[in-house]
């Protein structure tokens, strides 16, 4: 028999936390690294990395750009995805090289992942809603729903190139 909620086969489980500002998804990450300092903090484009390595904090935050990753640093380490990548299958590729089981990726409203699917009327109403801009969003539904907008993606994505930002990203795989 077959079940309609069951994690796909081989897939890496992914927990999204979303917040309406990329200020306030920067400070959930400080945050976390705070609590547990042997955090490690994976971009999938160069110019996330550089934005973290500027964010002041109290804290050290180890950061990898997700091209130079090898699973042994990873070994029994929280992960934390600074972002999605566009493409789903690219990340669950790395995530089963990486050998991890599950994945806390940290995103924003703001992003262009977002942008590309009308998230400036989500933050209209999550903001009408009472959401304060500190507050992430979790939710299965959330997940779900990322993983669709990736997909869909996917099917116009005829060859991909590498780009040094999720924005420039979608410039050049998307047709207009």
């Amino acid at each position: 028999m077959f079940s309609l909620f069951k994690k796909k086969e081989g897939s890496v489980k992914v927990v999204d936390k979303v917040w309406i500002s990329e200020k306030a998804k920067w400070k959930g990450i400080i945050e976390e690294c705070k609590k547990d300092p042997t955090a490690i903090v994976i971009a999938w484009f160069s110019s996330t990395v550089s934005h973290l390595e500027a964010l002041p904090a109290d804290t050290t935050i180890t950061i990898y750009l997700a091209r130079e990753v090898h699973s042994s640093p990873l070994a029994g380490k929280k992960i934390l995805l600074a972002e999605h990548h566009p493409l789903r299958s690219k990340e669950q590729e790395s995530f089963r090289q990486w050998q991890l089981k599950e994945v806390v990726v940290y995103s924003s409203l703001e992003e262009p992942l977002f942008k590309k699917f009308g998230s400036d009327k989500i933050i209209q109403m999550m903001k009408q809603l009472g959401m304060k801009e500190d507050e992430a969003v979790e939710h299965k539904l959330i997940s779900g729903a990322i993983e669709n907008a990736q997909e869909k993606i996917a099917k116009k994505v005829i060859t991909e190139h590498s780009a040094d930002s999720q924005q420039e990203w979608m410039e050049i795989n998307l047709p207009a």
